[in-house]
């Protein structure tokens, strides 16, 4: 939104009665009014300074048809040439690009003089400068274009290239295209593609009617599940999500997305609006974009794929096809997407072209932004437009705010310093500092964080290769991580005999001399052996009937032990059992009747698209139908992989959904706590139906934050708060139903399209009602994942959970909150530690660091969820309570914690 002002003008005239006497009277007028917004256009009009004075009876309007010729020119205010006079008119036009950051008020000072009698009039113009939301625009690194040297735009050039894209259903292919922006149609509708500098496009396809290769799209938009609404979730080779495609018949759903909604795109019946986000410049953008969509009576998987190379533009254009000239100047580099100017230190402004007295470092170790540990590294510092009286260079140790080393000091235009190699010691700030002749004082920082081994190496100081063979990977700590079933420093042998798995650290229990796979351990049996531990031999004839005996009877014998077995275990435990405790089957058969409530037809359920994977659950977004609401909402129906279909698996997704019908007692649950909207149990699969989060989880939601950090600087500390403070809320709703999540992370909190965040993901949760801790144990024989990095201390010695364990988790999640989603590792540890590992750290006071930039008091919050003891550590309602304190009231007429931003 562009904000609205006026440009005041006010006339200071002086006649000239008498070549060079000068007589003063003052004018002030408030009628001339205009908007100067920061973005407007090089040449336009500010103000007519003739239809002004012309109005002050100053200038007579027959002053040209006597021959009268007036000169005018700026004398003052304009140090930076940002505005001049168009001699036949008198206008006051805009001569260079404006930048509000850079002067928001211009005291104009024009000289109009009289070339027949050399009166002179003297002009004082205040002209303020309008801030522009989204002006002047970002330059992004992450998708920095190239720059085609040598090469003249001749209307060839388009910033992205492919060799085209094709069309799958079920995998078959379809149709293929050329490349889209080859097209007529998208150069004649240049508005309708837009490049964005957080390195997103948006651009839609519009047509009146569907033909050709876009017919088979009418059967898919006018089916009853569809109702004229297609969406695709595109995502990359990894499976990350790269934005979306929708596509619209509006006649009969005109729900546009919201960016569309700004009016610049044109819009007809059929609408296909694509939205793709992070488009990175190093690699070629693959992206495949996928829906279930219903076809020829049927459902079948629908999918894009597309791959472009950026390949850039001409020297001095820009665009999406290069068709737009860049302002850049004094050296700077123009953004192939937006136009956006890469100052060269000692410039500023829109075109960079405003010399600015500052102090700068650059680095001369590569354009990565990752500093490497026993790598090379020049800091120099800098002072353009400075005269130098005295540059010093500072040093101050990481984590550390009261110690200062001054490492030089010298008289000096431009001095370095060099790291020959980095060691992990001398991590911390590095600050140049300079004292100008005129006694102006300026300084720059550069943070040195190198904790990251170059690739294929490792050791204390990454001075080591590693070199792995056989798909080994190099590790900083451990060298290389041998896969399984192999052994030796670069994996080089295979296990030893009679051992397997990874690091060749179990052992076989194959019988009779049977070898062994290194792999996954099982036994090779030879001839005439057989059995999982090729435990049977085959014998001669004449002990055959012996075997045959023994064959017949020890089965007899071992039925009959079990049976008696059975007998006294049911007696022992009807025993212990009251008659007030139920056995396993009426337990699940309660939970059964808990849910019954919460049952809703297949029929209402219309499921769409994938939109996550975990390690044992799908989840699809669908449409549920709510016959008391009468409308449909969106949904998130989670439920268990086909393949990963267990006891252990059914039971803890049994249990989940138990857990949130139990929040959701009074059918409106927490505000905190994801939504349930009902469960499929009567058909397979079945699923659990919680509220869709357009927002996605908040780990990822942190990274969205910290990209965004990187380009505005603005960290958003306040928004992260709340986040913390809404899951420390939803915690406090747990505990009050004496409900252990044991899971609390970032992974596992979703933020609806309200930003509001909420606790998701009650797999591993754990219902204590009855009993204030659970033990860990194995179920069938099936090994537990277990978040290792985000359990308590007794979590981890004695398998205990408790709404205790569940603060400390919260404790990490802020550390989440605080460092933009970054994985935790503990200082002295490898990044991926076993439990005794970690409980040695955790014995020896070891916790995670204060992340870069995280407020102390939020630090100190933090910390106080990890002390060893449980009773100790603050209750969710208390750490509620902390985190609010944090964040400054709106209504308070002196909001005391600004500082904490």
């Amino acid at each position: 939104m562009v904000l609205r002002a006026t440009v005041c003008a006010v006339f200071l005239l002086a006649e000239i009665l008498h070549s060079f006497q000068v007589y003063h009277d003052l004018l002030v007028s408030g009628e001339n009014v205009t908007e100067i917004p920061e973005d407007a256009s090089v040449n336009s009009t500010v103000v007519r300074l003739r239809d002004s004075l012309v109005a002050a009876s100053r200038v007579s309007s027959a002053d040209d048809d006597n021959g009268t010729c007036w000169s005018a020119n700026i004398t003052t205010g304009d140090d930076w040439g940002r505005f001049g006079v168009r001699a036949e008119d008198w206008a006051v036009v805009v001569a260079a690009p404006l930048d509000y950051r850079l002067q928001s008020r211009y005291n104009l000072t024009v000289e109009l003089t009289n070339t027949g009698n050399r009166n002179v009039l003297y002009v004082t113009l205040v002209i303020l400068i309008i801030d522009v939301s989204g002006y002047p625009p970002f330059y992004n690194k992450q998708c920095e274009t190239p720059v085609l040297f040598d090469k003249e735009r001749n209307g060839q050039y388009t910033v992205f290239s492919s060799e085209g894209f094709y069309t799958t259903i079920d995998g078959e292919i379809v149709a293929s295209y050329d490349d889209y922006l080859q097209y007529p149609a998208p150069r004649d509708n240049t508005a309708n593609l837009d490049l964005k500098g957080d390195c997103s496009a948006k651009f839609v396809i519009s047509l009146s009617r569907l033909s050709g290769d876009y017919v088979i799209f009418s059967s898919v938009l006018h089916s009853p599940p569809h109702r004229g609404r297609v969406e695709f979730v595109c995502r990359d080779r990894k499976g990350k999500s790269k934005g979306g495609i929708t596509l619209l018949d509006t006649t009969l759903d005109n729900d546009l997305p919201q960016w569309v909604d700004s009016g610049k795109f044109k819009i007809d019946r059929y609408f296909f609006a694509f939205e793709l986000n992070e488009i990175r410049s190093t690699l070629p953008y693959w992206f495949r974009c996928s829906s279930n969509a219903t076809f020829v009576g049927g459902i079948v998987l629908i999918e894009f794929t597309f791959q472009y190379n950026v390949t850039g533009c001409p020297e001095g254009w820009y665009g999406v096809y290069c068709d737009k000239n860049c302002v850049c100047k004094s050296g700077a580099r123009c953004h192939g997407f937006n136009g956006a100017c890469k100052c060269r230190p000692g410039w500023r402004g829109r075109a960079c072209d405003v010399p600015w007295p500052e102090v700068a470092i650059s680095e001369t170790s590569g354009d990565s932004d990752v500093k490497y540990i026993f790598t090379n590294l020049t800091l120099t510092c800098l002072a353009p437009h400075i005269q130098v009286a005295n540059m010093t260079w500072a040093y101050q140790p990481e984590n550390t705010h009261n110690y200062t080393k001054t490492i030089n000091n010298k008289t000096v235009q431009n001095s370095s310093i060099s790291f020959q190699p980095i060691l992990e010691s001398a991590n911390g700030k590095y600050i140049c500092m300079v004292q100008a002749r005129d006694g102006r004082h300026f300084n720059a920082t550069f943070i040195l964080n190198a904790t990251e081994c170059r690739p294929n190496y490792h050791g204390e100081v990454c001075s080591q290769v590693c070199d792995c063979e056989y798909g080994g990977t190099c590790d900083r700590w451990e060298g290389c991580l041998c896969p399984a079933g192999r052994r030796g420093d670069r994996c080089q042998h295979e296990c030893a005999p009679g051992t397997f798995g990874r690091n060749c650290s179990m052992r076989c229990y194959c019988e009779n001399n049977a070898l062994c796979d290194p792999v996954n351990g099982s036994c090779i049996c030879a001839e005439g052996q057989s059995g999982e531990f090729c435990q049977n031999v085959f014998l001669p004839k004449k002990t055959q009937v012996v075997v045959v005996v023994l064959a017949s009877v020890i089965p007899t014998i071992v039925i009959i032990g079990c049976i008696l077995v059975g007998v006294l275990v049911k007696r022992v435990s009807r025993r212990k059992r009251g008659p007030e405790q139920p056995t396993g089957n009426l337990e699940m058969t309660s939970v059964i009747e808990t849910l019954s409530s919460w049952e809703v037809d297949k029929e209402d359920v219309h499921l769409e698209h994938m939109i996550g994977e975990g390690e044992f659950g799908h989840v699809v977004r669908a449409r549920l139908h709510v016959s008391e609401l009468g409308y449909e909402v969106l949904v998130a129906a989670k439920s268990i992989r086909p393949d990963r279909i267990t006891a252990s698996a059914l039971r803890d997704f049994r249990r989940e959904m138990h857990i949130l019908a139990r929040i959701h007692e009074d059918k409106e649950g927490h505000p905190n706590v994801v939504k349930l909207y009902g469960v499929l149990t009567k058909s397979e699969p079945q699923y659990i139906l919680v509220e869709y989060a357009s927002n996605e989880e908040l780990r990822r939601y942190l990274w969205t934050l910290r990209e965004q950090c990187k380009i505005t600087g603005d960290r958003k500390l306040l928004e992260r708060l709340g986040f913390a403070s809404d899951v420390a809320c939803g915690l406090a709703e747990l505990a009050r139903l004496k409900i252990v999540h044991r899971d609390i992370a970032a992974r596992n909190v979703v933020i609806s399209d309200r930003k509001v965040a909420k606790i998701a993901d009650f797999g591993l949760a754990r219902d204590v009602y009855m009993s204030s801790a659970y033990e860990r144990t194995e179920q069938g024989g099936e090994e537990e994942l277990l978040p290792l990095k985000w359990m308590a201390v007794e979590s981890l010695r004695d398998g205990v959970y408790t709404c205790e364990s569940d603060v400390w988790s919260y404790g990490v999640l802020l550390w989440e909150i605080a460092s933009f989603g970054e994985e935790p590792r503990y200082a002295g540890g490898p990044m991926h530690p076993d439990v005794c590992t970690l409980l040695e750290l955790l014995r020896k006071g070891v916790r995670l660091q204060q992340p870069q930039n995280c407020p102390l008091p939020v630090y100190r919050i933090i910390r106080s969820c990890w002390v060893f003891n449980p009773s100790r550590r603050p209750t969710a309602d208390e750490l509620l309570q902390q985190i609010n304190l944090l964040r400054p009231n709106r209504h308070a007429a002196h909001p005391e914690n600004h500082n904490i931003q």
